[in-house]
């Protein structure tokens, strides 16, 4: 299922089709979010570990509304936010349940066909679980999206992966996309 196309550097935003599942290879700390579509800021749900104010500054820098997109934060730390995006209720980052919870109720907002999700952190993720409950979470996500015709984005930085784990959840994709 999944290829080792790479997209160059120079075409820095995202494009996948409904339905498709892409592991965005992100240099440093570089989101996903950052690097997507400005219509896709209408329609997106993000599941990451980064501080929700960092995600409504990447969409107001994409010229996209904050209104429109849902956060669900993942954090070991209570999380404080008084934003425009909508938030779910922080999740730790070893409550796998919790996030598989979260996403669900967010992914019920997101139009058939045309909505968008981005999942960032997956390095963190894996600091905090077993690498195959981990991709079991990742696996039950991505068919969730295919099922509606979402487009899922996995961003993740390979520095900070063993290349047998990045292999592994690359395999889930239908293609890799470098992001530099």
């Amino acid at each position: 299922m999944a290829s080792s196309e790479y997209d160059s550097p120079a075409g820095p935003r995202l494009d996948i089709a409904p339905g498709e599942a892409a592991l965005a290879r992100l240099s440093g700390r570089t989101s996903a979010v950052e690097r997507l579509p400005q219509d896709v800021y209408e329609n997106l749900l993000v599941v990451t570990v980064d501080a929700p104010e960092r995600i409504e500054k990447a969409v107001r820098n994409g010229g996209g509304d904050p209104a429109n997109v849902g956060i669900v934060p993942v954090s070991a730390s209570p999380v404080r936010y008084d934003g425009t995006c909508w938030i779910a209720d922080r999740v730790s980052p070893s409550d796998l349940t919790g996030i598989s919870i979260q996403f669900s109720r967010g992914e019920r907002y997101l139009r058939e066909g045309s909505g968008w999700v981005v999942v960032d952190g997956l390095g963190t993720l894996l600091m905090y679980n077993e690498e195959g409950k981990l991709y079991r979470l990742f696996s039950h996500l991505i068919s969730r999206a295919r099922e509606r015709q979402l487009r899922h984005v996995t961003g993740v930085d390979p520095d900070v992966l063993t290349s047998e784990t990045l292999a592994r959840f690359q395999g889930l994709h239908d293609r890799s996309i470098e992001i530099e």
